[in-house]
């Protein structure tokens, strides 16, 4: 570029001038009045160094439309080829492992995980770890308490029992007679709670259950969940009883109110209109009596379900996160026998006893080593297996307050719940760097092998039942194995659900892998589409870029012959030039030597 276009620059003194008292330690400070334009060099000895640099603003605005584009195509072309390179390595990574390296590990997560042994540790019972009225009224219970509790409700109601005995031993009408007698000697007047009417303090002044005894003993959520004390506590309480008429209190009976108020004699007339009662009254009393014993009930209730699923959840939590715990170590160490065991028949007949023994042993201690350094990671893993196990004793409970689930069932929602469970956590904290749709099939994949797994344990039944009934095995079937803080299970209910495990295992490594496969290729074939457009784009961008080569090499072709034209006829006006100089000279010439000749004839004739 031709500094002399800006004059300022040519008056300014050198960096390196000899003349110049700048030193090697001077001092740059930007001018930031007038940013991007001029700079200010500031030197120790206070001289101030102006430089305007408008000069290269200006040019880059010249800067023609042509090289614009010669930019930005080649910065296109560039992004294109990356783009294209990126979707060669993505069809050629290999997203699907080997089926047998898959079977190999499924088939040891499924034994070792929910579906498999870890289902034998957490006890399963028909309807659940607390017992729910839905089961109770089924005579499905979780504890004996609650067995014993169900036999005497269904003693007191099946007609097996006289109505006064049971009255009588549960002590509905307990302390009613003292009662009266307190009244009678303490309160002014005895009032008729249903009339409003004063009453003699006589045999004719009743104390009335408005919810009767019976309709309290009946209720099959009463006996779960109270004792025959606190039932008679609960129909003889204050919010539960109320003087009447004797005779309106034994035409009442064991009736519900609203029905006894409504009961027409033969004459036709209501109980209502027979005693003289306010009817508005007399519901009132009833459905705040209601209230107050379904009140007492339901706190009963949750402190019941509550104490049990926290007992039950928290065994169950304690037991799946130690399991869980010695599933990873089994887990890593079955592999690790399996590839070892592998190698030892790969290479057999090349290495002696001793080197084998020296093998695994290495092996062992660098397992020993893995486990070490992944202790935080186990520790994390036994938690979440703990939290699932107390979360699944909630869900079951929930779905046994509706209905009643078999303890196959329980097993198999437990188990599912866990692949829900690390479903939703994948969802909803997907690891860094997988895009979404990744994510949600990765989710799929969690729920398709719950579900595999989930119906295998289904099997459980049908296989121990086989095994049993092999002749000669039966008594090695039936042999009892001591589970802790459980009933013994027997040698052919622990082969099912390893038997049943593997079955799951193989299912789900077959619908994992087509899965993959159908995946894949759908992948392959979006990516082939992409890897042809992608190249339509490089193809087009390399087009644009010869077609700007040419021309640029056109127009320096166009410059070239231009100028060789214009140095063509700037040397034939020069050789006209010295034509014209040469004919001017010799003209000049002859002209003299004529004068030379005409001088030497005139000297000639003098002499």
């Amino acid at each position: 570029m031709n500094q002399n276009t800006n004059p300022e620059m040519n008056n300014q003194p050198e960096a390196n001038n000899p003349t110049s008292d700048a030193s090697a330690d001077t001092a740059l400070k930007p001018n930031t009045q007038d940013a991007g334009v001029n700079v200010e060099y500031v030197t120790n000895d206070s001289e101030t160094i102006t430089q305007d640099y408008s000069f290269i603003l200006s040019e880059l605005k010249g800067t023609s439309a042509s090289e614009s584009i010669k930019i930005q195509v080649n910065e296109q072309l560039e992004d294109a080829l990356r783009e294209l390179e990126s979707l060669h390595d993505k069809y050629s990574e290999k997203d699907t492992e080997q089926l047998l390296v898959l079977c190999k590990n499924t088939v040891i997560e499924s034994i070792t995980g929910q579906f498999g042994m870890a289902s034998m540790f957490i006890a399963a019972k028909d309807g659940g770890s607390s017992t729910t009225p839905h089961n109770f009224k089924k005579g499905i219970t979780s504890t004996d308490a609650d067995k014993n509790r169900h036999e005497a409700w269904t003693a007191n109601n099946d007609g097996s029992r006289e109505w006064k005995d049971v009255r009588k031993d549960v002590g509905y009408d307990e302390g009613f007679t003292e009662r009266r007698k307190k009244d009678f000697q303490t309160k002014e007047m005895i009032v008729d709670g249903y009339t409003g009417k004063p009453l003699p303090k006589d045999g004719r002044a009743h104390i009335d259950h408005v919810v009767s005894a019976k309709e309290i003993e009946s209720k099959a959520e009463h006996h779960l969940y109270r004792s025959p004390e606190e039932r008679a506590k609960m129909a003889t309480s204050e919010k539960n009883t109320t003087y009447t008429e004797a005779s309106a209190n034994q035409s009442k009976g064991g009736a519900q109110m609203e029905s006894w108020l409504d009961k027409k004699s033969k004459s036709g007339e209501t109980s209502a209109e027979r005693f003289g009662i306010d009817r508005d009254k007399a519901l009132k009393i009833d459905a705040d009596a209601r209230k107050s014993i379904e009140l007492e009930v339901t706190v009963a209730a949750v402190k019941k379900h509550s104490k049990e699923l926290l007992a039950t959840g928290g065994a169950d939590a304690a037991k799946m996160a130690a399991y869980h715990a010695l599933g990873a170590i089994l887990r890593d160490l079955t592999q690790a026998v399996f590839e070892e065991v592998h190698i030892t028949f790969r290479q057999r007949g090349s290495e002696s006893l001793k080197e084998i023994g020296v093998r695994f042993q290495t092996r062992t201690e660098a397992l020993l080593t893995e486990l070490k350094a992944k202790w935080k990671d186990i520790l994390t893993g036994s938690l979440e297996a703990g939290l699932t196990a107390f979360l699944s004793n909630i869900v079951v409970f929930v779905i046994n307050l509706f209905f009643t689930t078999l303890k196959k069932v329980v097993s198999i929602i437990r188990a599912g719940f866990v692949s829900l469970c690390q479903a939703v956590k994948i969802l909803a904290s997907p690891p860094e760097g997988m895009d979404r749709g990744e994510v949600n099939y990765q989710a799929l994949k969690i729920l398709t092998a719950g579900l595999i797994g989930a119906a295998s344990l289904g099997l459980n039944a049908a296989i121990e039942k086989l095994l049993e009934a092999v002749p000669g095995l039966q008594p090695l079937m039936l042999f009892p194995v001591p589970f802790p803080g459980q009933e013994p299970r027997t040698v052919s209910d622990i082969l099912a659900a390893t038997l049943s495990a593997l079955a799951g295992g193989l299912l789900t490594t077959v619908a994992l892998y087509f899965m993959d496969k159908a995946r894949n290729a759908s992948k392959k074939d979006k990516l082939q589409i992409q890897l042809v457009a992608q190249s339509g784009v490089v193809v087009q961008y390399k087009i644009s870029q010869t077609w700007l080569v040419l021309d640029d090499a056109y127009y320096v072709l166009h410059t070239s012959i231009a100028e060789g034209a214009k140095l063509c006829i700037q040397t034939k006006q020069v050789l006209e030039d010295i034509n014209q100089e040469t004919l001017k000279a010799v003209d000049s010439f002859t002209k003299a030597v004529d004068k030379l000749r005409m001088k030497r004839n005139a000297i000639g004739g003098l002499t």
